[in-house]
This record gives C-alpha cells, sequence and structure tokens, in this order.
C-alpha cells in the first residue's frame, strides 16, 4: 500500500469497539465481591463495581480477566463462566462502541479476605451474599448493568446448584439401587444357603442307605425309585448353583475345601514315618455355591 493510499486508508468503526470483561467471585461462604471506585476524578466515582477491565492488545478474554482481576484485588481467579453479554440493541448509533462480556468465578481460596485494592480504582470492597449485593446496587446508570449481572448470576448459581443437587440425587439413588440389589442377592443367597443345609442330610441318608442295599437287591425297581428321588434333590441342588466339590481319593488334602476327620481304623498311624498328605477315603461329599464353600467335603487323611 502506497503512502497515498495509507493517508486514505481509515480503520473501520468496528476496530474502535471496546469489550470489557467482569467477574462476580463467588467465595467458599457464596458471598460475592463488591468494589467501590476511587476518587471524584475517575468516571463513576463512588459507586458499586465488579472486578475486571479492559482487554489489552493481544490477550485473550480468559487472560484479560485474570489480569483484571489480579491488578485490581490481587487474587487469582481461575475457570470463570460466562453468564451474561452486555451491548447496545441492533441500530443503536453506539452499537459498536461496547461489548461487556460477563463471568461468574468461584473462589475456593481461603484467603478471600486478603483483598488487595489498587486504591487509583478502588477504595473499599466488600463479601456480601448475593441477596445484599444487588440490593447495594441503584436500578440507573452505572450500576444497573452490574446489579442486572448480579441477577443474572444468582439465577445461574441456583440453576446450578439445582443441577448439581440433581446429579447428587441421581448418585444417592444409583448407589441405593445397587445396595438394594446386593441386599436382595444376600437375602436370595441366605435362603439358598439356608435350604442346601436342610437338604444335604437327606441326600446323605439316601447315600448312606444304598450303600447299604445287597448286591442282589441294587437292580431292584425300589432301589431305582430311591435313586430317582436323590438325583431329583441333587438337580434342584444344582439349578439353585450348588455343585458337588470334586475331590477323589489320592487328590491332594485342600484345607479350603475338604476337612480331615479321624481314622479310627488306622493301628499304626503314630507309627508312621511319613505323612502323604493325601486323601484315604471321602467320608461325606462337600458342596459349594459359586466360590463358597458351604460344607467342606469330610475326608480320611493319610
Amino acid at each position: 500500500m502506497n503512502k497515498e493510499n495509507n493517508k486514505k486508508y481509515k480503520k473501520p468503526k468496528a476496530w474502535l469497539m471496546l469489550l470489557t470483561a467482569k467477574a462476580v467471585i463467588v467465595n467458599k461462604n457464596n458471598d460475592v465481591l463488591l468494589l467501590k471506585r476511587a476518587s471524584k476524578e475517575r468516571m463513576h466515582a463512588g459507586k458499586y463495581d465488579l472486578p475486571g477491565g479492559t482487554m489489552e492488545q493481544g490477550e485473550t478474554v480468559e487472560q484479560a480477566l485474570i489480569r483484571e482481576v489480579r491488578e485490581e484485588t490481587g487474587l487469582e481467579i481461575a475457570n470463570a463462566e460466562l453468564i451474561k453479554i452486555s451491548e447496545y440493541p441492533e441500530g443503536h448509533e453506539r452499537s459498536d462502541e461496547l461489548k461487556a462480556l460477563r463471568f461468574v468465578v468461584k473462589y475456593n481460596g481461603d484467603d478471600f479476605k486478603d483483598v488487595v485494592l489498587n486504591e487509583a480504582e478502588h477504595t473499599k470492597f466488600e463479601w456480601l451474599s448475593i441477596d445484599k449485593a444487588i440490593e447495594k446496587l441503584s436500578d440507573e446508570g452505572f450500576e444497573k448493568e452490574k446489579k442486572e449481572t448480579l441477577i443474572e448470576a444468582k439465577k445461574y448459581l441456583e440453576m446450578k446448584n439445582s443441577l448439581e443437587n440433581w446429579k447428587r440425587c441421581l448418585a444417592e439413588f444409583d448407589n441405593y439401587k445397587k445396595q438394594q440389589e446386593e441386599a436382595r442377592k444376600d437375602t436370595v443367597k441366605y435362603a439358598t444357603e439356608n435350604i442346601v443345609m436342610q437338604v444335604l442330610p437327606v441326600i446323605d441318608n439316601f447315600t448312606s442307605s444304598v450303600a447299604h442295599i445287597p448286591e442282589d437287591e441294587k437292580d431292584g425297581a425300589w432301589v431305582q425309585g430311591i435313586m430317582f428321588i436323590k438325583k431329583q434333590l441333587e438337580d434342584v441342588l444344582r439349578e439353585n448353583g450348588v455343585e458337588e466339590i470334586k475331590v477323589k481319593i489320592g487328590d491332594r488334602f485342600d484345607t479350603q475345601l475338604c476337612e480331615a476327620v479321624e481314622d479310627n481304623s488306622c493301628s499304626d498311624c503314630k507309627t508312621k514315618k511319613k505323612f502323604k498328605n493325601k486323601i484315604k477315603k471321602v467320608v461325606l461329599q462337600g458342596y459349594k455355591i459359586g466360590d463358597k464353600v458351604v460344607r467342606p467335603a469330610r475326608v480320611i487323611v493319610e
């Protein structure tokens, strides 16, 4: 671009736009920070204000807000959330002169009272409940827009609090459902174990009775009837998740699955030189539900 053209060139009006960013800072007690503007020499002197100011060249909105809050209060903020955009309406003669972004910032630090004011800009600060802060501000002039910002902040915080409470209720309800499901499983499991412990002696009696049937009668119809009833009981247990503990003679003795009983038939046990730790005989069949042993197998160990 030559000098002649450069002289004629004018910046578009939009380039003259002033962008401001201010924050409603909410401390851990849910109070908000109000500042009071400095002496009469400054514009809007003595009026209540919110921390923040104008952007500088090369800054992002977030960088400008953080810098302005630090310069005016000494507080370090982060995670600002946009709640309001203030501007002149379309068609207004000053519509391109001012755009204002308003944020909410949750300040959880314990040092919120350690506000260090830039006395050239503000001479006083107060932490007030948001309702009291709204009451402090005028419905006219400079304070009107700040009041509108606080009202928007209140709505936003109430909505966010309701959302968090809703999420908390959902989480608690989900935990409740899980607890109820676990309680239901425990009830079913307890009931199953209780029934199993009552049925097992019946099966044991069937097994014991069959063992004493003479060989020439084992194929008799009445014996087959007894064995069919025994199988029906075993099927009921199996359908409820009950399994036999598979142990046999010669297996290594496992204390998790088996219970050793005394071998009264062994007359020379004390004189044995080596303990094999092997199952010599299965005295009583063991059962389990899943990984839980409801009755260990009773065995004689050699």
